[in-house]
């Protein structure tokens, strides 16, 4: 089965939308992180969302295999460009014990404060010609709830689940899959 097809197979999965970041374009960002995977065997890739907090992320990956779905925003100005390139030294996955970034990633860059985490993926597949309906997805973490995608909330950990008939679903509920990665344990970490 092909990558995408296994992503949207899967039970659980984070959805996150893809955006251009500090500069650098999504083909650039997606190109590097593919060669950090065939350098080091994974790559880190930051991000700042409330639905998608590390002790979440390691809930939902130790129950079974998940992947990350980049999708496109919903209109142009739906993803917000990170401007911030702080550029992250350390990772955690219990905020106890720091370990130094693997020698040969790239950079691990964007905004850096208490909210700074880094989803963990050991595969990175570019998408074409496929769509994800999200109404066929609940939030994780309330799965009588469906998943909302916002600025400031633009990755969340995800269900499959039916939700056409909830009355707060997202009223654009297609979005293009523009890569699928698989996350490999520690699976989210913090950054510093």
């Amino acid at each position: 089965m092909e990558p995408t097809e296994e992503a949207v197979a899967c039970p659980r999965c984070i959805i996150s939308v893809m955006g251009a970041h500090a500069g650098e374009g999504a083909d650039s960002i997606f190109t590097r992180k593919t060669e950090d995977i065939g350098l080091v065997g994974r790559t880190f890739w930051l991000e700042r969302s409330p639905k998608a907090r590390p002790v979440q992320v390691q809930e939902m990956c130790g129950i079974s295999t998940a992947y990350v779905m980049f999708v496109a925003p919903a209109t142009k100005a739906g993803a917000r460009p990170t401007i911030k390139r702080d550029c992250a030294k350390e990772f955690s996955e219990d905020l106890r014990v720091w370990h130094p970034f693997p020698d040969g990633l790239s950079l691990v860059t964007g905004k850096l404060d208490s909210c700074s985490a880094a989803l963990v993926l050991d595969k990175l597949t570019l998408s074409s010609n496929k769509t994800l309906d999200l109404w066929d997805y609940a939030d994780f973490a309330d799965t009588n709830r469906p998943v909302s995608l916002m600025l400031g909330c633009s990755t969340v950990c995800a269900v499959r689940k039916d939700m056409r008939s909830h009355p707060d679903k997202l009223k654009s509920r297609y979005r293009k899959v523009i890569a699928v990665a698989k996350l490999t344990a520690p699976y989210c970490v913090w950054v510093r």
